[in-house]
């Protein structure tokens, strides 16, 4: 079964069963609280458009994220007409490494440098990876070690905030939706870096990162951050309603930017640094070994040895992901990766000399388990532990350029050193084995791989929770005389959003959706045109999977943060 059939088996059992509700639901509706359906603007029923929305999402950022990794595989991996090759690679890393590192630092802060960041990326990004595309080809061809260096600082710009733009996608998204996404986009990556390697011309240096960052505009588009918008330019609808006028947000709006994680000066949870490192560890393992290998690799005909293990791996993830359903547990994956890395060293230790490409093909096995799995957690503590996604990612990005930077360099010096004789290989292997010996027991043990993938949070969300709970109990004489109280709305609200993936403005405008406001209500409450705030209604529809407002009032008032 295809991974975007779950996808649609999901949101399509999901809208059947809001269906049986929505006459009911909607029957005591008054007409000043009736909002325009989405539904009902495009013609179609309500199932088959959320079944073709999520389809739609899933190809998008399959494909799109796939082709980003397989140009990074394909620039790291391609074979270059001059010795310089191998420490412009390390430049290449480094680059995209101190790029994303740029991009956690200042989104650290939250608040409006998000949204600044955002569109800043959006502006850099295609500059960056169009430079690389034209200045790598033409330094093969003239053999000039100058335009490659700078071919390659010009990729690592791109390619370090593209992989992080990328995860912003994603955490618009569920952590089911990730754990489905992911495998498959590896799956891509295998398969493009393969016909990109086998390929004499250099289209794929500008074709496939530029058509990858075309699908991430697309899929911004649709996710409530558009081209035109991003790029700092006024939408139509805007323009036709003319300047906002200088106002004060609305009231929700700072309890939902709590609620998000867009604290000044929030503190990484530990259990998220200790992620951060483990990869930049196995990082540095697997590329040092990877650029070892000398000797003839019996996979070469499909691509090589670490190609064929991402399809393995990507094929494995998915079948595990597709078998347990929501009872996917990141400990599972975790168990799996550490052992077969380990045999994978092991065989170094014993095979290095005779079949070091078997060996190598059991290292990349065990490290692409823990790569995706990497990349869910990432997904997972950007929507439910109470952090953005650009700071979440952008870190993520940079430990993981930086492991595999050293471990580049780490390979020309063991490999010199292997040459010589002054070095045995079973003695690196058993190196290794005692670094993965050490991130497994004390860096990232178990227990915190299953922390990380929990609901409950860290100190600072436990006392979030606390405030809430006060907040509740000062409102609780309103909510005795048969209402709900304000406060404790927009407090669900808040969870909704967060646990939903929805965006700041979604965020102001769901609580206007809450308390039963109109289209037009909405409108001149936010200041924004009545075009713009039924996009904005739609993305949230989509998103909570809902049909009717009254829908989304019963899942906003259900709902538990």
């Amino acid at each position: 079964m295809s991974a975007y059939t779950h996808a649609r088996e999901h949101t399509e059992t999901a809208a059947a069963a809001t269906d049986k509700t929505a006459g009911a639901a909607n029957a005591g509706a008054s007409p000043a609280s009736a909002m325009p359906e989405p539904e009902e603007r495009t013609g179609r029923g309500s199932l088959g458009a959320v079944g073709d929305s999520a389809i739609l999402d899933f190809l998008i950022i399959v494909l799109g994220f796939g082709l980003c990794r397989a140009w990074i595989v394909f620039c790291l991996g391609a074979p270059l007409a001059f010795p310089a090759a191998s420490p412009t690679h390390w430049v290449y890393l480094a680059a995209g490494a101190l790029c994303s590192a740029a991009v956690a630092l200042v989104c650290r802060r939250g608040g409006a440098a998000i949204a600044a960041v955002r569109g800043l990326l959006f502006k850099i990004t295609p500059a960056a990876l169009l430079a690389s595309g034209v200045l790598i080809p033409l330094a093969v061809r003239t053999n000039s070690e100058a335009l490659m260096v700078c071919g390659f600082v010009a990729g690592g710009i791109g390619a370090g905030p593209l992989q992080v733009l990328w995860g912003d996608r994603f955490s618009h998204h569920s952590v089911q939706f990730a754990a489905f996404a992911s495998p498959v986009a590896a799956i891509v990556t295998a398969i493009m870096a393969a016909l990109s390697a086998s390929q004499t011309s250099f289209m794929g240096f500008i074709v496939v990162p530029l058509l990858s960052f075309a699908l991430l505009a697309f899929h911004a588009g649709r996710t409530g951050h558009p081209w035109h918008e991003l790029m700092g330019r006024p939408s139509k609808n805007n323009e036709a309603a003319g300047p906002a006028p200088a106002a004060a947000p609305a009231p929700a709006a700072p309890a939902v930017g709590r609620s998000l994680g867009l604290r000044a000066g929030s503190r990484m949870p530990l259990g998220v640094g200790k992620l951060m490192f483990s990869i930049m560890a196995f990082s540095l393992l697997c590329r040092m070994f990877d650029t070892m290998n000398q000797g003839d690799d019996p996979l070469s005909f499909l691509g090589g040895s670490p190609i064929f293990a991402l399809v393995v791996v990507g094929v494995a993830f998915f079948a595990i992901v597709a078998k347990v359903r929501e009872r996917f547990n990141p400990t599972l994956i975790y168990r799996l990766s550490l052992p077969i890395m380990v045999a994978g060293y092991v065989a170094i230790a014993l095979l290095f000399d005779t079949h070091a490409a078997i060996s190598l093909l059991i290292i990349n096995v065990g490290y692409e388990f823990f790569d995706i799995l990497t990349w869910v957690l990432f997904v997972d503590a950007a929507r439910r532990r109470n952090e953005n996604a650009l700071y979440i990612f952008g870190l993520g990005v940079a430990f993981m350029f930086c492991g595999m930077a050293l471990g580049n360099a780490a390979s020309h010096v063991v490999n010199s050193l292997l040459v010589g004789g002054n070095l045995q290989a079973n003695v690196v292997a058993m190196a290794a084995i005692l670094c993965l010996v050490i991130v497994a027991f004390l860096v990232l043990p178990e227990g915190t791989v299953a922390q990380l993938s929990r609901r409950e949070g860290h100190g600072e969300k436990a006392e979030e929770a606390a405030q809430a709970d006060a907040a509740a109990g000062e409102a609780a004489p309103t909510a005795e005389e048969g209402t709900t109280a304000p406060g404790r709305i927009e407090q669900h609200c808040a969870a909704v959003a967060r646990d939903f993936g929805l965006t700041p403005r979604e965020s102001e405008v769901i609580v206007l959706l809450a308390y039963g406001r109109t289209l037009a209500i909405i409108a001149r409450d936010l200041h924004i045109a009545q075009g713009t705030a039924r996009t904005h209604i739609e993305n949230i529809y989509r998103k909570l999977d809902v049909h009717k407002q009254q829908e989304l009032i019963d899942l906003v008032e259900s709902h538990e943060g």
